[in-house]
């Protein structure tokens, strides 16, 4: 399988080093757009040890530094400024490329404070498109604690509380195309990125009773969400609609929804306030997944790290590099291998298309497209500690 691999992976950085030559895209954003592509290009560089291929990520790199600052106007973590800050330091920190951005970074967290002062007035937490985007990356700076907590404050004020079962949960809308409002569970847009946050944090040393109590509420709602497996087929459903009276179903196999993203959240959380039995619950349900094979329990259906196979593989390598666990390691080749098997299309990219809500297309970001893809295979394959997939909030 290593030469399949590495023949996928030369193919995707092929198609990549091609795209960005004859076609910018409209974002620069991390997960959406041309950093994302830069984030694959940059190790794959560093695995190819090409100088031609080093001199032509160099200057991808010099040119989307010149231009994002006055081209990019969004502040996401997902499409915008925060993502992208967030990026420069991972890249600076694990020695790949230094991008100077020392004389417009204060002005760009002054933007990025203003943005995530608006999210809060919106009460719009999500981590991808909201507040806490912003936040992750002032945690990854380790500076300016006050944001934090402003974050902090502001899920304290708007979490429904129920004192007596000592639970917190925060009502998002969990279906946008009916404008369905609920209480969304997924680590992408819901309360498991919240547990994440609050995670790190209190491993940055923000550590006070509200946070305590946020975290330990939060994880109760969790708790009191999760089914019986051997009767739904997963332990949680994606969310939980609010007056209605359509039935709940198992959740799906992927980095986006659904148990994993869940597990991975209970993990996090249990390292952070030392608390071992939310730990063992995380590893219980990520052990459980590793088994979940056939497509009427996982529901996969592509290749990309949001919602496909690539995006588990992921994470169960995660899981394997912490635990050493045997479990972990045979299912991370198996996803990696259904990786492979998803690359056949015609008129795919590489044979890669991504699932959209209007079809199979063609797709080169890092959230759901090729980019991604092409850096868990590349990661797989030279065995490295995948550093960078604290970006998608494993660790």
């Amino acid at each position: 399988m290593e030469a399949i691999i590495q023949q996928k992976v030369d193919l995707i950085a092929e198609c990549l080093f091609s795209k960005v030559e004859k076609a910018p895209e409209d974002t620069f954003g991390l997960y959406s757009g041309e950093f994302g592509f830069l984030l694959f290009l940059l190790y794959y560089a560093r695995y190819s040890q090409n100088e031609d291929h080093s001199i032509l990520a160099e200057k991808y790199a010099d040119r989307l530094l010149q231009q994002f600052a006055v081209r990019e106007k969004l502040h996401t973590f997902c499409s915008g400024h925060s993502g992208i800050l967030y990026l420069l330091d991972c890249l600076d920190e694990d020695e790949v490329i230094g991008m100077d951005v020392s004389e417009i970074r204060p002005f760009l967290e002054n933007y990025l404070i203003f943005r995530m002062r608006q999210d809060i007035q919106r009460q719009n937490f999500d981590f991808m498109h909201g507040a806490m985007g912003v936040g992750l990356y002032f945690l990854k700076r380790k500076t300016n604690p006050e944001y934090i907590q402003e974050i902090v404050d502001f899920l304290y004020r708007t979490a429904e509380k129920d004192t007596t079962n000592n639970i917190f949960k925060w009502k998002s809308v969990v279906n946008s195309e009916d404008n369905i409002i609920g209480y969304n569970l997924a680590l992408s847009h819901g309360i498991s990125s919240i547990l994440i946050f609050l995670s790190r944090a209190i491993r940055n040393g923000i550590i006070n009773d509200q946070v305590r109590e946020l975290l330990t509420g939060s994880v109760n709602f969790v708790f009191a969400n999760q089914k019986d497996y051997t009767q739904f087929g997963s332990y949680f459903p994606s969310y939980i609609q609010i007056n209605t009276q359509n039935p709940v179903s198992k959740s799906r196999m992927g980095w986006c929804y659904g148990d994993l993203g869940i597990g991975l959240a209970l993990i996090q959380a249990g390292k952070a306030l030392d608390n071992s039995s939310w730990e063992e619950k995380g590893h219980e349900i990520l052990l459980q997944s590793t088994r979940r094979r056939q497509h009427n329990e996982t529901f996969v259906n592509d290749a990309g790290i949001c919602h496909g196979s690539a995006g588990i593989a992921m994470i169960f390598r995660r899981m394997f590099l912490e635990t050493h666990r045997e479990e972990y390691k045979e299912a991370t080749s198996f996803w990696i291998d259904q990786t492979l098997h998803f690359s056949r299309y015609e008129d795919g990219l590489v044979g890669y298309k991504a699932l959209e809500k209007d079809g199979m297309k063609c797709d080169y970001s890092l959230l759901s497209g090729i980019a991604g893809i092409g850096l868990v295979l590349l990661s797989y394959l030279v065995d490295d500690h995948q550093h960078w997939d604290e970006m998608f909030l494993l660790r």
